[in-house]
């Protein structure tokens, strides 16, 4: 293939504005808050795992989890506060829901972001206090 067209294509595609708007387009403009909500989704899924062991399911304790089955040593970061919008959206989206001294809980829309549906039925704001709505 000739090299000019390779050069081409990759100035264009590659560092050309046309990969943001095909992340706004097909991927949506709150992709980075659903790229990290896919980050701690194994350690929310495990929450009540958390009783068996004796664990408060806490925020605190699914980012410690996360943080964890990534191979980081969470003696050495704090986790307050850490993915607190993430926090705030699932609860706006009612994936979550908190129980006082009981901690987290199921919210009703457990099953559904769990499920087979994508996540296209909510968005976030990208902003730095971060909210989730439901648009489906």
């Amino acid at each position: 293939m000739d090299k000019n067209f390779e050069k081409l294509k990759s100035e264009t595609f590659v560092t050309g504005n046309h990969r943001n708007d095909i992340e706004v387009e097909k991927i949506g403009f709150d992709w980075a808050n659903k790229k990290m909500i896919a980050r701690v989704y194994t350690s929310l899924h495990d929450m009540f795992i958390m009783d068996f062991y004796g664990m408060k399911r806490s925020w605190t304790n699914i980012i410690r989890h996360m943080f964890a089955i990534e191979g980081k040593d969470i003696n050495t970061i704090a986790v307050n506060g850490y993915y607190s919008t993430i926090r705030t959206i699932l609860r706006d989206i009612e994936v979550i829901q908190y129980n006082g001294s009981k901690g987290l809980s199921k919210g009703k829309n457990w099953d559904r972001f769990f499920g087979d549906e994508d996540w296209s039925w909510f968005v976030t704001s990208t902003w730095s206090g971060g909210q989730g709505t439901i648009v489906k």
